[in-house]
């Protein structure tokens, strides 16, 4: 017979089986349930990683940009085409 609490469920486990995020903050490596993405690595090979930060740290690291934002210029850069 199980208590409660006894069942199996994960420590971190809300009503309806789904978990809190739990992350390690990058500044302070306090462990935070409410994680802020500061920052996302691209890799070339492999796939990348995210940055999280607790609330309290994260207003320190500059705004992640929007990937839309970031589109090539139109047109060539200088030394592209030539040969």
């Amino acid at each position: 017979m199980t208590g409660p609490g006894e069942r199996g469920e994960c420590p971190g486990a809300v009503a309806g089986g789904a978990r809190v995020p739990v992350r390690m903050c990058v500044r302070c490596c306090a462990i935070t349930d409410t994680p802020v993405v500061v920052s996302v690595v691209h890799q070339g090979s492999g796939p990348g990683f995210t940055v999280y930060a607790c609330r309290d740290c994260a207003p320190h690291f500059p705004r992640v940009p929007d990937v839309l934002s970031l589109a090539p210029e139109a047109g060539r850069g200088e030394g592209e085409g030539e040969r």
